[in-house]
């Protein structure tokens, strides 16, 4: 068990408080569904690494109707190929203190605590997708569902940013959120994971459009 925490601005830095619980995840049938979809993602480059070497992008599938759910490791985004062993369980989740408890053989995504607003803000999401975007970032900034420029990625604001949101019913069951103090950043969510890719692949397809 460890812990882990950095208020550094650099990509994929894990910000919250995290108790982690190193153990090899149980196979699961999800796992698949995640790995499907995150290849899609990295195919077309929204999930992977940037010039410094720094992965970015994850996703997440929460387990059935609980709070719980499974997410890409911290700086797993520029893996090729990847198996339970790049994927935490997300156990508990206490927004105001900041606070994660995780198992597996990875720590989860330094944006878990964003993951884990959305499956909080609305029952009905089932899936979540983190990509950089760059076009759809600068065309959907202050169009799309936009979090405050002053509000970094990875922290307990972010993640209150996606329940502000929700709560002013700039969202429904799917959609994307630009993430303003991010950049590039973009949120995709939905009832499966295959919605909140799907957004992407949408948005993105509008940016490519002549």
């Amino acid at each position: 068990m460890s812990f882990a925490g950095d208020r550094s601005e650099r990509e994929g830095v894990v910000k919250y408080r995290c108790e982690h619980v190193r153990r090899r995840l149980d196979p699961h049938p999800i796992l698949g569904e995640l790995i499907r979809w995150r290849a899609v993602l990295c195919e077309r480059r929204l999930i992977g690494v940037d010039e410094a070497g720094t992965g970015y992008g994850n996703v997440s599938v929460r387990l059935y109707a609980t709070p719980r759910f499974l997410v890409s490791g911290s700086q797993t985004g520029g893996l090729g190929a990847v198996d339970g062993r790049h994927f935490a369980e997300v156990l508990v989740v206490d927004l105001e203190r900041n606070f994660l408890r995780c198992a597996g053989e990875v720590v989860a995504s330094s944006e878990a605590m964003t993951h884990a607003a959305l499956y909080q803000a609305d029952p009905a999401i089932g899936g979540v997708a983190h990509v950089h975007a760059p076009a759809v970032w600068r065309r959907g900034k202050g169009v799309l569902p936009t979090t405050h420029d002053d509000v970094p990625y990875g922290t307990p604001e972010m993640a209150h940013e996606m329940i502000r949101l929700h709560r002013r019913g700039a969202f429904r069951q799917r959609g994307a959120v630009v993430m303003g103090g991010h950049q590039d950043g973009v949120i995709a969510f939905g009832p499966t994971l295959g919605d909140a890719v799907a957004e992407i692949l949408r948005l993105a397809r509008d940016d490519d459009a002549p």
